[in-house]
């Protein structure tokens, strides 16, 4: 059909088959429409104005779960979104012009009720620019939401887990500009999340100083490094902190995309360790130094790797004239040499026997109670400990600074505190050594006061033995450095050689009075003999001579014996080799002789080449208080015991000893001993089976009656260690009183202590009308058990008893056999 106009007509024509021919192109259009829709995976709907569905392809058809036959019915947009069946109309209407698209996401809704997250983008289908109806895809969303929640979670538990941590994090971009920081960080460092976010690291924490090396680091991480460095860093108040750094690269497509700094504080660690180190050069100064005018000054250099000692000194009591003199002094404004104790603060800490941290305001709050007269210049701070030996003091150790107040905290006078103890003990290491001299005397001349003096010095001799030994035993089980390990069993094996010269006094008179016993116990000779070599090398070095050790053949690993008394008998004639030779050197060998099945005999020689013996004089060097000259004693001392005693332990366990020697060509001796061979299977380390079996005890409460706090301190980390409940007692009265107020599993009892000692003790709880009270087990930790000590033991009913110094196995032994 057509239309023509002219003046005053209108013509129409008619064309037959037009309008079908457009119906015909319409529903050719629409099925070629469909079938491309229904082609592609993508889900496409169309609706009317009235939201009722036109056209879902089969995509869409498949996700819903409604057939072709269920959409030409009918279906409303209502049937997929009731839920958000407005908000959809609502961004449907909002379409105005052809190219708008309106994108928003819902929750669908199929033919079976369930309910998935969709996303569509939607179009206006238009004729004759009029909306006629609605078009577009729908996406199934459901796994990227999944995805995306997993994301989430797993961000949220990251954040957590970052803000959890101990340590301190931080993200920055490649640039350096921080990114993200943990709690900790603001913890560590003092910067809040907001003041650290985009600035960059480096300006924020790293000193100028170690801005270098700082740059360093990020250049290693840049290349894909991972960096771990101790160093210095800053905290937003300008504070040197000490830390570990961690650094790494993110990578992403083999690029860094971003950094992460890991920070720990080691600042406390590294203080600890120094102490240690500190601690244990002091201890083994202590041990090895006879003159203290050389220990004092070893003493300042050590704690000035702690403090400065611009400001130091030592001052010793003489309680007779109450002066203190000052053996070493180093002061920036003053000096002194010798003062009265008085009035003055080292007086006061002296009759008080306490530590104290005072700063200018206290010291003056003292001076106008009248309880001391300041003297000198007048300090800022002032730190005192005592030196204080069983209930004496007989000094002070002291630091003080003129310009800062702060300059120690109560943590700087618990370790100069402790300090002073070691210090202590090695003045009385050398009062006892003076004893000991003292008391060998005493013995060669008065053979009748043998006896009184036995008893009277184990206990004074084995006490400051055994907080020497117990302290090296608490730093072998601190997990030393491998360069530490052997010094502190050089320090341990001098110990025990000094224990050593300790029992030639004590074994001499056993073995008059037939009382020695000799111990069955499991060791490794190999380990043995090292530290032989590694301590006695040491001394020979000191006087310029060689010293070796030498295994003939094949030898046992490990046996069962009385190594003490090895130990003893070796340093015996170890000691009298050094002391007789000068020039040369010394040979130990071992070499095994005779084997009956697991009985191993074997022999040991130690040759030097010394000064030798006459002949005439080698049939009598094993007698008592026998020497080869009679001026050997004048230019080599020595009490002449040495040889008798290892004579008699020798042939108290079955061995012999003999001498061969020339006069001036020195001389070897050789002694036999029997040990029990281990078989492999039975071979067992003894600090192995020592570990395996420190169980048992968590939990447990025991009572320490010990008046002596380096000793206390020694039994105490022991017994902590193995989880034990320690209440401490410093004399037998307190210890009665916390027996009535408290239950114990057992009780250590030291014998010797003030006010009430441990025998005492033990009498009125054996005396008990309360049965928890009397029938306690009481374990005797003690210095000395004498022969005439075991009965008086057993009639006072103490389960046990344990010997100091003593080692931690006997002692957890010990314990675990009388704890039910």
């Amino acid at each position: 059909m057509g239309f023509s106009i002219s003046p005053g007509n209108i013509i129409v024509t008619w064309e037959p088959g037009t309008l079908q021919k457009k119906n015909a192109e319409i529903r050719r259009s629409r099925f070629e429409f469909e079938n491309f829709a229904n082609m592609l995976p993508e889900m496409i709907y169309e609706v009317d104005l009235t939201g009722k569905l036109i056209f879902a392809n089969t995509q869409a058809l498949k996700f819903s779960g409604y057939t072709v036959e269920e959409m030409r019915k009918g279906l409303y947009i209502s049937h997929f979104f009731p839920d958000n069946y407005k908000k959809m109309i609502e961004n449907l209407a909002a379409i105005r012009n052809p190219e708008d698209i309106s994108s928003n996401e819902y929750y669908a809704r199929k033919r079976d009720g369930s309910s998935v997250p969709i996303i569509t983008h939607s179009f206006a289908i238009f004729h004759e620019n009029k909306i006629i109806g609605y078009r577009g895809t729908v996406t199934d969303i459901s796994k990227s939401k999944k995805y995306e929640e997993q994301i989430t979670r797993e961000k949220a538990f990251l954040e957590h887990l970052i803000d959890s941590t101990p340590l301190a994090i931080i993200i920055s971009d490649v640039s350096g500009k921080i990114t993200m920081v943990n709690k900790e960080f603001t913890n560590l460092f003092g910067y809040s999340s907001a003041e650290a976010i985009n600035r960059n690291i480096n300006d924020l924490v790293v000193p100028e100083e170690f801005r270098e090396e700082a740059e360093s680091i990020d250049k290693l991480a840049a290349e894909r490094h991972r960096v771990i460095r101790e160093t210095i860093r800053n905290d937003k108040s300008g504070n040197r902190i000490q830390v570990s750094i961690t650094s790494t690269a993110i990578v992403v497509n083999y690029e860094p995309a971003a950094f992460v700094g890991i920070y720990r504080d080691i600042t406390t660690e590294k203080k600890n360790a120094l102490q240690q180190e500190v601690l244990y050069n002091i201890s083994s100064a202590a041990l090895q130094q006879t003159d203290l005018e050389e220990l004092y000054p070893i003493i300042e250099r050590e704690l000035g790797k702690i403090w400065s000692t611009n400001n130091f000194y030592i001052a010793l009591y003489d309680s007779t004239t109450e002066t203190l003199t000052m053996p070493f002094f180093a002061d920036e404004k003053d000096t002194f040499r010798e003062v009265s104790a008085h009035k003055t603060i080292t007086g006061w800490v002296i009759r008080n026997k306490k530590s104290v941290l005072l700063k200018e305001k206290d010291l003056a709050r003292l001076e106008e109670s009248g309880d001391i007269e300041l003297i000198g210049t007048q300090c800022k701070v002032w730190m005192g400990v005592p030196l204080q030996v069983e209930n004496d003091v007989i000094g002070v150790i002291c630091l003080q600074d003129y310009n800062d107040e702060n300059r120690f905290s109560p943590d700087d006078l618990y370790v100069l505190d402790f300090i002073a103890n070691q210090t202590a003990v090695a003045l009385q290491r050398r009062i006892m050594l003076d004893n000991l001299i003292t008391a060998r005397q005493k013995a060669e001349e008065a053979a009748q006061s043998k006896q009184i003096f036995m008893s009277t010095m184990s206990h004074e001799i084995r006490t400051p033995l055994n907080e020497v030994i117990g302290i090296t035993n608490l730093l072998l089980q601190g997990n030393p450095r491998d360069d530490q390990m052997d010094f502190i069993k050089t320090l341990r094996f001098s110990g025990n050689h000094l224990l050593t010269l300790v029992n030639d006094v004590l074994d001499y008179n056993k073995m008059e009075s037939g009382k020695i016993v000799f111990e069955k116990i499991r060791f490794n000779l190999n380990d043995f003999l090292d530290e032989i070599m590694r301590s006695y090398s040491f001394r020979s070095k000191a006087k310029n001579l060689d010293f070796e050790i030498i295994k003939e053949g094949t030898l046992p690993v490990n046996v069962i014996g009385d190594q003490i008394r090895l130990n003893q008998i070796l340093s015996n004639l170890l000691s009298n080799a050094l002391k007789f030779t000068k020039k040369g050197g010394i040979t130990v060998s071992i070499r095994e002789i005779d084997r009956n099945n697991r009985d191993s005999k074997l022999e040991f020689s130690v040759k030097d080449s010394g000064i030798g013996i006459a002949s005439e004089r080698q049939a009598v060097i094993f007698e008592n208080y026998a020497q080869a000259s009679t001026d050997t004693t004048r230019r080599y001392g020595g009490t002449g015991l040495g040889l008798a005693i290892c004579k008699k332990l020798v042939e108290l366990q079955g061995g012999t000893i003999q001498v061969h020697s020339e006069t001036g060509r020195g001389s070897t001796f050789s002694f036999t001993l029997s040990f029990e061979d281990i078989t492999d299977d039975d071979a067992r380390d003894e600090e192995i089976t020592v570990t395996e079996t420190y169980t048992g005890l968590e939990g447990r409460k025991i009572l320490v009656a010990e008046d002596n706090k380096i000793n206390f301190f020694v039994v105490n980390k022991f017994l902590s260690g193995w989880g034990v409940i320690v209440t401490h007692a410093e004399d037998g009265q307190l210890a009665l009183e916390k027996l009535e107020n408290e239950d114990f599993d057992l009780i250590l009892m030291d014998l010797h202590m003030p006010i009430m000692d441990g025998i005492e003790a033990t009498q009125a709880i054996r005396s008990s009308e309360n049965p928890r009270i009397k029938n306690i087990p009481i374990v005797a930790l003690t210095a000395a058990i004498m022969s005439e000590n075991h009965d008086k033991l057993d009639q006072l009913n103490i389960n046990d008893y344990v010997l100091k110094p003593f080692k931690p196995h006997d002692l957890f032994v010990r314990i675990k056999k009388h704890i039910k």
